[in-house]
């Protein structure tokens, strides 16, 4: 399939798709002057998104593609990924911390509103 088509199925846009191709994170067959997208290349755009919809960076995603490449199904590509799993969870695990102390502070203010509310 054509860029066009490419976008259009996965909702996406033509910068997009060629930011990733220009990452290396899609490699669609080059026919002349365009693209040709296939079946593989839908799945990689698809585990792009998951995997951005798990808060990996591109360039987190590029680390993962290169050693799926070069080291699939070996302790090593395993480790590394289990690392940026491991940061991901850190990072959330700093956001929920932020964002119990936003809660907390926003709940007593609340409290005292509804208090001067009431009087």
């Amino acid at each position: 399939m054509q860029l066009a088509e490419f976008v259009a199925m996965n909702q996406t846009t033509r910068d997009t798709v060629r930011h990733y191709i220009d990452l290396g994170l899609l490699t669609p067959q080059k026919q002349g002057k365009n693209y040709a997208f296939t079946a593989a290349d839908t799945a990689d755009f698809a585990e792009i998104v998951e995997l951005k919809e798990m808060g990996f960076s591109l360039a987190a995603i590029q680390s993962i593609k290169e050693r799926h490449d070069t080291q699939c199904g070996t302790p090593t590509q395993w480790q590394a990924n289990r690392e940026l799993v491991e940061d991901e969870l850190a990072t959330i695990e700093k956001e929920l911390q932020t964002l119990m102390v936003r809660k907390t502070k926003l709940t007593a203010l609340r409290k005292q509103l509804d208090g001067r509310l009431q009087q």
